[in-house]
């Protein structure tokens, strides 16, 4: 029996792992893994997190995955360079410095801002750093990098000359995302846009000048009181006006109010839009004119906010749409991008409405200047009442709007001098290096990469705030303020950093010179030092020129979540493009965000975040158990690799059910290797046995497709096919027909030491594999081996070694034995398939055999009793073992008749011969109740014939049950529907159709079955390997009529939707099976394609439910939520009561209301095209009736008809015994005695 002292049980595995930890460091292991000097060197460059506060599950999943990458490399023969990194500059960890310290930054100087942050980030750095190390992370932890060490901010510096000497970095006056909270300007990535934003719209006219260009348009009439009506969601950016944009090619109106005989000018294509708002809504008004956009440039127009004789003039542009608005749009050169190019077109001033707190900027006129620009209930309603009746209608206008990040609150577009990377400039070659020279994983993840970096927008990489790296340069103090930087003045900073170890004395010098070289000092006094530090983002991307300089500032991968694409791997690409005209990383590897068991995103206004020791230690409010690491980096393994990686109590069972088994699969291997010495017991691969020969082949094949997945950073697939393998072939195959030769025969045998050889490379290559995966048990399994080996052998960690290699000889088996197998292997599947958990040992399997089939079977034999001639085996049968049945039995097929009535025949059809196979209990050869389910049956008379023809049985006479009607079947028969088209419709030709449905339906049980029900259809295949095909999924639409009646089945395969539509009449359908009778909201569920998986995965085993009798069809209530941001169709344009969309933006549910169908409640012909009515159903019912009567009748036809067949083979068959015995007597004459 096994022995060994590895424990299967899961309990106290934190303590156990602890302990495994003390004995095995991974500091230790590190030191030993950089004087490997001989390896291959792998480069994984981390990205830094902030630290800014504790680490998160997000963050564990993300270091969880590097540490599985670092120790397979490890165990594949490389030296690791993974020096971890933090982030410590930027506006989070300023600003909750000045929270714990309650101190405000207006009122501290930089120097106590710059001390508070340092501190804060310091301490929240080594506690991260504590707990990254208790995850058992392996990595370079006493070389870690810090944004704000010397030397980083020394590389960063000249990162930033030399980008500056080849002309791709520049400072210029141009409108950027500004946040009035933080007071800095904002890079696209630190914005997040918020869809319930709600704007004050207005619509506001602006006086236009009385001049010959306006009068020629309108002659004869009074040109004093015309308008442009402009409609704007940002009231205080009227301050900034300059002009007023229209499309040349639109066409514009000229409307006049009788009442007033004011004019207001308006896009055509708008108008209809525009009369849903007073005062256009009463319709009190004519059109007088009309002309196009182009003929309105030149016209000038009065100001709104200032009452002064000034004009602005009326320009064109492309940006001018008709989606939206009047057609007219007013522009503010400092606050809009369209705006400002037009300014630079058209020579417009720039003019700030707000000013960097926010507040408007308008200092003439005392009743707006000052007041909070964004309130409703101050800037925006003093500027309401102060254009008073400029303003025609006013309206709470909800969109989607930016805003902080970090602040949650909204921000402006305000222009202001800023230094910019020329995007413009890197994109073709950024784009080229990710197309030619990088390989991002999983396959697919950044097909977005490319588009985000063609369509991102000019790079701002200055911010004023107090916590970062200074940008290294001098303005001159005259009114131009004159950019001064040169590469002296850039040493003599980098000198003075290396002498005081720090940048603080950019803003604690009190004399300029301090910061100048010598030969500058004469021009000190006309000098300011720049007051702008580095983007973040600017110092992370910059971290390959920094971390990686010792390896030609390049990784072989960089591993960070997707939303990096936009973030940490766009701005090092940049940056790297910029400097070394090449991307700074080989490969991507990109893994989800963690989600609840809800598919929600971790929130703590939720409050359904997961902390990372909840799922270790156990507790937290999902109730984990205590899971311990390894089963927690089973988790991170198998979801890693999905948009959203699901968090809950559920799945992390799972990953614990999947460790446990493993566990015990290892356990009793190791467990029947108690006495086995490999330098001493090992059987030699020619002289395996069959079984073990394979099983070895096996192992090799599960051991490529792992190291393939794994050198292409599909962790999952390679660890799903280990784990599959384990549970499939192992545990419920090898372990278990091995087990009588391991426990019964003699200790030393040829067949124990043959399947122990075995089980120790398995034990010792499937150990290794887990290993990068479940680091400690791999240790533990490890320490046994060890003993197994070499009792007095240092147990060393398992790290320090690499993975063991199988000899070429057992990647290939003979052509024989893989035959033999496969047939063996079909032929144990149909046999235990029938046993229903009762014991094989206790049946008999009979095999009627032609002659051909004898020898083929016979080959199959001896392959498989190949062993060494040295070796004597006398009891050995080798088909039993592997069948694990008590015999089995050769019989001729002459020997049917008598053994068998026809019922109990199921021939089994497999590569290399079809036979019949009965089973049968041992005890007396009485014959069992239950058969092997059969892929093929034959007639009796082609079974004696011995050939292999397939004919296919349409019917089968026992269990038929009698279909009854369903008394609502105008919605169980939907094929039965007459064409939606009246006057298409041929009522001869329906009730032709409906006898040959008819017809059909005599042949296959066609069940009810509604959209929403889960079914199984097999159908006829030619190319499947039994000739049949079974799918199962659920049915997401019934369309067309008739005959042409289609169905279809939606399920999820190896991740991906599969979608089969069957014709219900097609006669290769041989079976429809109800798995789950239900019905849904909706008559058709094509929404399940931009569904989560979860919604349409059905298993291909799964079981009926069944339904208590009498019980109506029930009705699935269940809301899908569709997640996807493209989707198949706009599914916001369908009245479905199935769908929880997620929220919309306001254009996309205006178009909505468009589309909308409101009267079809009133259609009268749709129930007339969706229902039988009552005019047909009578005449339905009848052939229904009919139909039922021919169906018993025809049952009863076919049960005689199989008597009489039965008769005839029997005496069919007497009579070729008796041929037999008279040709034997004729051809051999009796001899003498």
């Amino acid at each position: 029996m096994p022995k060994s002292k590895f424990a299967s049980t899961m309990k106290n595995r934190v303590k156990c792992e602890n302990n495994i930890k003390q004995k095995f460091p991974v500091n230790q292991l590190w030191e030993w893994q950089t004087k490997q000097l001989c390896r291959p060197l792998f480069v994984l460059h981390s990205g830094p997190p902030y630290a800014n506060g504790p680490l998160h599950i997000g963050h564990f999943l993300n270091n969880i995955q590097k540490d599985i990458i670092v120790r397979y490399k490890l165990l594949d023969g490389h030296r690791i360079d993974f020096r971890p990194g933090w982030d410590c500059h930027g506006l989070p960890i300023e600003l909750k410095a000045l929270q714990l310290n309650k101190t405000n930054s207006n009122k501290q100087n930089q120097i106590t801002i710059r001390r508070l942050a340092r501190q804060f980030a310091t301490e929240e750095l080594e506690k991260q750093k504590n707990e990254f190390h208790s995850w058992g992370i392996l990595a370079d932890w006493n070389n870690c990098y810090r944004t704000f060490n010397k030397e980083y901010i020394i590389d960063q510096i000249k990162l930033f000359w030399k980008l500056y000497q080849k002309g791709l970095l520049y400072r210029q006056y141009k409108p950027v995302n500004w946040s009035p909270t933080v007071q800095s300007a904002l890079a696209e990535s630190e914005l997040e846009y918020n869809d319930k934003h709600t704007s004050t719209a207005i619509y506001v006219r602006f006086r236009l000048k009385n001049d010959p260009l306006l009068s020629s348009l309108l002659p004869q009439l009074n040109t004093e009181n015309i308008y442009a009506l402009i409609w704007t969601t940002t009231p205080w950016s009227l301050i900034g006006n300059q002009a007023v944009a229209v499309n040349e090619k639109l066409k514009y109106l000229f409307i006049k109010f009788p009442s007033t005989n004011d004019i207001y000018i308006v896009a055509e294509s708008l108008l209809n839009n525009i009369k849903k708002y007073p005062p256009f809504s009463d319709n009190q008004f004519e059109i007088i004119g009309n002309c196009l956009g182009s003929q309105l440039s030149g016209v000038n127009y009065h100001h709104p906010i200032y009452h002064d004789d000034k004009t602005y003039p009326i320009v064109t542009s492309d940006h001018v749409t008709d989606e939206l608005g009047t057609g007219l749009v007013h522009i503010a050169p400092a606050h809009g991008s369209d705006d400002f190019l037009l300014s630079i077109k058209y020579n417009l001033s720039c003019v700030n409405a707000v000013n960097t707190n926010g507040r408007l900027h308008c200092p003439t006129i005392e009743s707006l200047h000052g007041r909070n620009a964004l309130d409703s209930k101050d800037g925006i309603k003093s500027i309401l009442e102060y254009l008073n009746s400029n303003i025609l209608h006013h309206y709470e206008f909800t969109h989607s709007y930016p805003y902080d990040w970090r602040a949650k609150k909204p921000v402006l577009i305000l222009g202001s001098q800023q230094w910019f990377i020329d995007t413009t400039r890197l994109r073709d070659n950024a784009c080229k290096h990710i197309s030619e020279d990088v390989k991002i994983f999983p396959e697919g993840a950044g097909k977005s990469f490319l588009s985000m970096i063609t369509k991102r927008p000019y790079w701002c990489i200055s911010r004023q705030r107090s916590w970062g790296v200074p940008i290294p340069v001098f303005y001159t103090k005259n009114e131009n303020k004159e950019l001064v930087i040169n590469e002296e003045m850039i040493e003599h900073l980098i000198k003075s950093i290396q002498e005081k170890d720090s940048i603080d004395f950019w803003w604690s010098s009190t004399d300029i010179k301090e910061l100048l070289p010598p030969s500058m000092h004469n021009q000190a006094e006309n000098l300011i030092r720049g007051d702008d530090i580095f983007d973040v983002w600017f110092d992370s991307g910059s971290s390959f020129n920094s971390v990686l300089k010792d390896f030609n500032c390049h990784a072989d991968l960089y591993c960070e979540g997707h939303d990096q694409f936009n973030g940490w791997f766009l701005s090092s690409l940049l940056l790297s493009t910029g400097l070394q005209s090449r991307a700074p990383f080989s490969n991507i590897f990109v893994h989800g965000f963690v989600v609840d068991k809800n598919n929600q995103k971790m929130s703590k206004s939720i409050g359904n975040v997961i902390q990372p020791s909840d799922m270790i230690y156990g507790g937290g409010k999902e109730k984990f158990l205590e899971n311990g690491f390894d089963v927690c980096r089973e988790w991170v393994t198998r979801e890693s690799y999905k948009q959203q990686c699901k968090a809950s109590t559920e799945d992390l069972n799972k990953a614990y059910k999947r460790v446990f088994d493993i566990r015990n699969v290892l356990k009793f291997i190791l467990g029947n290797l108690y006495d086995y010495q490999p330098d001493k017991h090992t059987v030699s691969n020619e002289n395996l046995t069959a079984i073990d020969r394979y099983m070895a082949y096996r192992l090799n094949q599960i051991l490529t497709i792992y190291h393939t997945d794994f050198d292409r950073y599909r962790m999952y697939h390679g660890l799903i096919a280990v784990e599959d393998f384990i549970q499939g072939d192992l545990s419920s195959f090898y372990c278990s027909v091995t087990k009588d030769r391991l426990y019964c025969n003699p200790s030393d045998s040829y067949l124990r030491r043959s399947t122990q050889t075995v089980f120790y490379l398995l034990l010792k290559c499937l150990n290794e594999r887990l290993a990068p995966v479940m680091p400690y048990l791999a240790q533990e399994l490890y320490n046994e081996l060890i003993n197994i080996e070499n009792k007095d052998k240092k147990i060393n960690d398992i790290f320090e070694n690499k993975f063991t290699i199988l000899d070429k000889q057992l990647s290939e088996i003979p052509s024989e034995l893989a035959s033999a197998m496969t047939v063996v292997l079909h032929l144990r599947s149909t046999f235990h398939s029938v046993l229903q958990n009762r014991r094989g040992v206790l049946f008999d399997i009979i095999l009627y055999l032609s002659d051909k089939a004898k020898l083929q079977l016979q080959q199959i034999l001896n392959t498989l009793q190949k062993h060494p001639t040295t070796v004597k085996l006398d009891f050995w049968q080798p088909l039993e073992e592997l069948l694990q049945c008590s015999r089995v039995q050769q019989r001729s097929l002459s020997d049917l008749d008598n053994d068998l009535t026809e019922e109990n025949i199921s021939s089994v059809d497999l590569p290399l011969l079809v036979l019949i196979l009965s089973v049968r209990y041992k005890q007396r050869g009485h014959i069992a109740d239950h058969l092997v389910e059969h892929h093929r049956k034959l007639p009796l008379s082609k079974v004696k014939a011995g050939t292999t023809e397939d004919v296919s049985q349409v019917t089968d006479e026992k269990n038929q049950n009698v279909r009854t009607t369903p008394h609502d079947f105008k919605y169980v028969y939907p094929d039965f529907l007459p064409n939606p088209i009246p006057f298409l419709r041929d009522r001869i030709l329906e009730k032709l159709e409906r006898k040959d449905m008819f017809r059909r339906r005599q042949q296959i049980d066609i069940p009810e079955f509604y959209v929403g029900s889960v079914l199984a259809v097999t159908s006829a295949d030619p190319y499947a390997p039994s000739r049949r095909n079974r799918f199962v999924g659920i049915c997401i639409q019934r369309e067309k009529h008739g005959l042409k009646h289609e169905f279809t089945l939606r399920n999820i395969v190896d991740g991906l939707g599969v979608e089969i539509v069957y014709e219900l009449y097609n006669p290769t359908i041989t079976r429809i099976e109800v798995l789950k009778l239900e019905r849904r909201l909706d008559e058709n569920l094509a929404y399940l394609r931009d569904a989560p998986p979860e919604y349409c995965t059905f298993p291909f085993d799964m079981e009926p439910v069944k339904l208590p009798p009498g019980s109506g069809v029930p009705l699935n209530t269940i809301q899908v939520p569709i997640t996807s941001t493209h989707w198949q169709y706009k599914w916001e344009r369908h009245d479905l009561k199935g769908v929880l969309l997620p929220p919309l933006p306001r254009s996309v549910r205006k178009a909505a209301e468009r589309y909308s169908e409101p009267w079809r409640q009133w259609d009268i012909m749709r129930q007339y095209r969706t229902e039988i009515h009552d005019e047909d159903r009578d005449e339905i019912f009848e052939d229904i009736e009919k139909h039922k009567q021919d169906l018993a009748q025809y049952r009863i036809d076919s049960k005689e008809n199989i008597k009489i067949i039965r008769t005839r083979q029997k005496a069919a068959g007497r009579k070729a015994i008796l041929d037999d015995s008279q040709q034997t007597k004729h051809s051999n004459p009796p001899t003498s005695k």
